[in-house]
């Protein structure tokens, strides 16, 4: 992730570029592949979905970033609060919004905001990217706005809300959410207080809180791609930072590592995902790598089943380029299963642009969420921001039969 102090309109518009600090742009004349066998669609319309969770009973929660809004505060940078937890009934197709008017910001390509989602003993919590302090003062930020009293309005509701590990008040319907805890503010405050020597993006703080999985005791953890942390927050309210993800060797093909999600397995391992081609696995005392490159990819979810197996979504099979210029080829996105002994295989590949999955209880179905950085009105794409190719529909869930 950029490691910069986001502060007035130039960090307003670099911040664009997260959560994956990529752009992609794709090849010209690219098309969708043809049906891949055991590949099905289960939901379409979505508003660049991320996150996913899912019951027994069929119930798949998406987390939806939305399509930003009409108040821009910079080229590229325009705000809204449209981001949405929505439940989808697999078997009738049902919609029913659990949570609404979260963040959503971006231009006229993709959207960023909402990440992560996890079941817990509690319902469902989920997570909002970015961090408070990038916004400063509302009135400073919207100064020659319009409608400054609107806009005025619209960020400190952006203020109050990016950044938060929060849960929906209710699996059926929309009773609102509450607020667990401020992440992106305190990896922030953890980033400017410890500096990474190596990585001159990384001050003054940076934060992006991307990924939650439910933890021991009713807590949570926390992967945050720009302060590069594995954090721990407990039912009680207490916080830690557990491990910092290292850099990649020579800072390349990024300067940080960029970790997005953990998955944990019975055994009670967390095994993280990082955009820079790395997998690490945490044991509870200690950080480690697992796997570096091959077919691990820009890893933007992860997912553990019963028998130990870690899931992978890779956004792209690789990075391509260099800050700010990274393209991703359309359906270069694709889906790797790791075994509780490293080896790696493809469960699916030419996926366009999944940004999260997860696996039902029964160890049976894989649910993708693909075209996940993607406008919600396709006309917003041009030869110089997306091929056609690169997001030829909206949003989706797909679901992969799992063969064992």
């Amino acid at each position: 992730m950029r490691r910069l102090a986001l502060t007035g309109l130039l960090g307003l518009t670099l911040l664009l570029l997260q959560p994956w600090s990529t752009t992609a742009t794709g090849q010209p004349g690219a098309r969708p592949p043809d049906h891949q066998h055991g590949v099905h669609t289960v939901a379409r319309g979505l508003d660049n979905p991320r996150g996913l969770a899912v019951l027994s009973d069929g119930r798949l929660f998406v987390a939806e970033a939305g399509h930003a809004g009409p108040l821009c505060l910079g080229p590229g940078m325009c705000v809204g609060m449209n981001g949405a937890i929505t439940a989808i009934d697999t078997h009738s197709g049902r919609r029913t919004t659990l949570a609404d008017g979260l963040p959503s910001l971006g231009g006229p390509f993709g959207t960023f905001g909402l990440g992560g989602v996890a079941l817990d003993g509690h319902g469902l919590a989920f997570v909002t990217g970015l961090y408070p302090q990038a916004f400063g003062r509302p009135s400073a930020a919207c100064k020659g706005q319009k409608r400054q009293a609107a806009c005025v309005r619209t960020i400190g509701a952006l203020k109050a809300s990016v950044g938060l590990l929060a849960r929906v008040g209710s699996l059926s319907s929309n009773a609102g959410w509450h607020r667990l805890a401020a992440v992106g503010r305190f990896d922030f405050a953890y980033a400017a207080a410890h500096p990474d020597p190596g990585n001159p993006e990384y001050m003054p703080g940076d934060a992006n809180p991307f990924g939650v999985t439910a933890g021991p005791g009713g807590g949570h953890y926390v992967v945050d791609a720009a302060s590069n942390t594995l954090d721990l927050f407990t039912r009680t309210g207490g916080v830690r930072v557990l491990a910092f993800v290292p850099d990649p060797p020579g800072h390349r093909p990024i300067y940080d590592a960029a970790p997005t999600c953990a998955a944990r397995t019975p055994g009670g391992d967390l095994y993280i995902g990082t955009e820079s081609s790395s997998l690490y696995r945490w044991d509870g005392t200690r950080l480690t790598l697992a796997l570096r490159g091959g077919k691990i990819g820009q890893v933007v979810g992860c997912v553990a089943d019963d028998h130990g197996n870690v899931y992978l979504a890779n956004l792209s099979s690789r990075i391509r380029g260099s800050f700010p210029d990274f393209h991703e080829k359309p359906f270069d996105g694709s889906v790797v299963k790791v075994t509780p002994d490293l080896e790696t295989s493809f469960v699916a590949t030419r996926l366009n642009l999944p940004a999260g999955l997860t696996i039902d209880p029964s160890g049976r179905d894989l649910y993708v969420a693909v075209n996940g950085l993607c406008p919600t009105d396709l006309s917003l794409l041009t030869s110089k921001n997306a091929p056609a190719g690169a997001c030829p529909k909206p949003g989706k869930v797909v679901r992969i039969r799992l063969h064992h």
